[in-house]
């Protein structure tokens, strides 16, 4: 914990969205982007709860957002104060671009600024975890620390450490316009795998590490490559084997699905060869009968920020 800072009345907190996965990496690898919801929060009257969002989000104390400031209060013995919430959402939720952890990151960043607790990101991070469904910290962990994250748990101890993330890649997303279950992905999976299968992963994360580490790009293609959770979302999404290759095709070092989906990841050479990948997989969508966008993104290095509102 850092020291208590003086506590203000109004701020605005800014979450990136994030992958988790990145093909091999199944719970254990997070990657942020410059992707962003903001949450302007301002100290209101005793029992006033007003939040104003894009969207269908819940306006009362179910919201996400809220639920987390709430924890937070709760954890350090402070009673939750009345809050005007504005929320300004760009990530679409049932994605797989970690739309939830920017609730919840934004929710316990708010608390942690608003009540002056002055914890640092480290800190919050077993909150987020705990508040994230599953407690999966792939997406939660990118959305406050920014850039690469490897998480692991050391019995209860969650282990997450940043790296560096090369500065000459860009991210490619394809976001179709349907919504995939995240639950509904996981149960299709099977309860054991075969050794065979566990190796396979397994190297692949240490070769998309050191793919990255090493700047081989030409070797992410089969780093990202994954039989522990693509396989079997794709019962979900028949066209994703066909947008995964449209965009190897047109020139992506690799791509994989985004966390559960339904967002397509492309790692990509900058600015030309990014929006060739781009176009074609908005051709591959359009040949799978699919409506969907495309967006370059760069990769966020800051994590979730504060600034404070006069």
């Amino acid at each position: 914990m850092n020291d208590p800072q003086p506590p203000t009345s109004a701020v605005c907190v800014r979450v990136p969205a994030t992958s988790g996965n990145l093909g091999p990496g199944f719970d254990v690898l997070g990657l942020a982007y410059t992707l962003y919801n903001t949450f302007q929060v301002r100290l209101a009257a005793t029992g006033v709860l007003h939040i104003q969002a894009d969207g269908d989000l819940p306006t009362d104390r179910t919201n996400l957002f809220y639920r987390a400031f709430a924890t937070l209060c709760h954890a350090y013995g402070r009673e939750v104060p009345g809050l005007d919430i504005h929320m300004d959402i760009h990530i679409p939720a049932g994605r797989g671009l970690g739309s939830s952890a920017t609730a919840v990151v934004g929710g316990l960043q708010a608390a942690n600024a608003l009540l002056g607790l002055g914890l640092t990101a480290a800190a919050l991070l077993p909150h987020a975890v705990a508040l994230e469904h599953g407690c999966h910290p792939d997406n939660v962990a990118p959305a406050l620390l920014g850039g690469l994250v490897v998480n692991t748990f050391d019995g209860p101890q969650l282990l997450s450490v940043p790296l560096l993330f090369p500065a000459d890649i860009q991210a490619v997303v394809y976001i179709p316009d349907f919504v995939m279950d995240t639950v509904q992905g996981r149960a299709l999976m099977p309860a054991h795998y075969a050794k065979a299968d566990v190796v396979f992963n397994t190297s692949r994360v240490a070769l998309l590490l050191a793919a990255l580490s090493s700047e081989r790009y030409h070797l992410l293609g089969p780093a990202m490559e994954d039989r522990m959770h693509q396989p079997y979302r794709a019962q979900l999404f028949p066209a994703l084997p066909d947008l995964l290759a449209a965009a190897r095709v047109a020139g992506a070092y690799g791509a994989c699905l985004s966390g559960g989906g339904s967002t397509v990841l492309a790692l990509s050479a900058p600015a030309a060869a990014a929006q060739a990948v781009a176009a074609a997989l908005c051709r591959a969508g359009d040949s799978a009968g699919l409506t969907g966008s495309a967006q370059i993104l760069d990769i966020d290095r800051q994590g979730a920020t504060v600034a404070l509102i006069t």
